[in-house]
């Protein structure tokens, strides 16, 4: 298991900033960078660049593409879209790099305001708020619609991503709940199970696990009224899906939520860790949605320093146990 760092770009690899990543302990990343960027040269540029300071680059992936509407809604352009991911992932295998992230349109209402945690500004999410937005698009797009076009994706893409040995992270919808007329399929366990069962349990076909969206849950079978975490872990790490960890905790399930710190939320992180220990996940566990600390004397970054620390001493403690 590997301290990670997330919603990385090029851009901030200066000398001091990787200096201070190796101070945090991190041993991986991943990169986001736009499409008109993804050359081959760029691609190798950037691994060398994170290599050269001891950093293992887990993941580049598209910021504009990974959740391209065009792919998603079958809309026109679809087939462009697709071919330059193609493109992405050839480019990806060329260099070495052998994982990236996608999801099942994430665009809309993502949140409704904004809270605090420990007195951090932080997110807010209240259904009530997001159901009477209007559409995204000019007509509703039911589930069966999302799964046809994602079956599509899969059968298009996934043979390319085993040719040029890199894995394809599905990303689970944030908030997971339809909503401005688009279903959001990706917002349960089961319909995970569906996408591995899709994709025929390929090794190429994986999951980047958020905590924190699987936090925001809601399972109407449950006593506790959220997913179980804990039995997704296990039943996906089993299966060597789960590639990397989105260590994100919330105050409690849908409806309405509010972000957290890993340490002040209701899902039990050390508990996480141990699950994650226990199926042999080698991956990496990156800090999510940081609580803004800016207003604080430690600056901007006291809050990500925070959250690194506390998921390396729970990486210790899970070797130790």
């Amino acid at each position: 298991m590997k301290l990670g760092l997330s919603h990385q770009r090029p851009e901030y690899f200066t000398p001091e900033y990787l200096t201070y990543l190796k101070y945090m302990g991190v041993d991986s990343m991943e990169v986001r960078i736009l499409t008109k960027d993804a050359s081959l040269e760029y691609l190798v540029h950037i691994k060398n660049t994170l290599e050269n300071a001891g950093i293992e680059l887990h993941e580049i992936m598209l910021n504009d593409l990974y959740s391209s509407p065009e792919i998603c809604l079958g809309l026109a352009g679809r087939d462009e879209a697709l071919a330059r991911f193609k493109q992405f992932i050839q480019d990806l295998g060329r260099a070495g790099i052998h994982n990236t992230t996608y999801a099942w349109y994430t665009g809309g209402a993502y949140q409704t305001g904004t809270t605090t945690t420990r007195g951090c500004p932080t997110r807010l999410f209240e259904l009530k708020d997001a159901k009477v937005l209007p559409y995204a698009f000019d007509r509703e797009y039911n589930d069966d619609e999302m799964w046809h076009s994602y079956e599509h994706f899969i059968h298009e893409m996934l043979p390319v991503a085993e040719a040029a040995n890199v894995t394809l992270q599905l990303h689970p919808n944030d908030p997971p709940v339809n909503h401005q007329g688009v279903a959001r399929i990706f917002r349960s366990t089961a319909a995970f199970r569906r996408a591995m069962e899709i994709s025929q349990h390929s090794p190429h076909a994986g999951i980047l696990f958020c905590v924190g969206c699987w936090a925001e849950m809601f399972d109407p079978n449950s006593q506790e009224g959220s997913e179980d975490i804990l039995s997704a872990i296990q039943e996906f790490g089993a299966q060597r899906h789960i590639k990397q960890v989105h260590f994100r905790n919330i105050d409690t399930p849908m409806p309405n939520f509010k972000e957290t710190f890993p340490d002040n939320g209701y899902v039990d992180m050390p508990a996480i860790v141990r699950a994650l220990a226990d199926v042999g996940f080698d991956g990496m566990l990156v800090p999510d949605h940081v609580p803004d600390t800016s207003a604080g004397e430690g600056g901007k970054q006291a809050g990500e320093a925070f959250i690194l620390g506390y998921i390396r001493g729970l990486i210790q403690a899970s070797r130790a146990a």
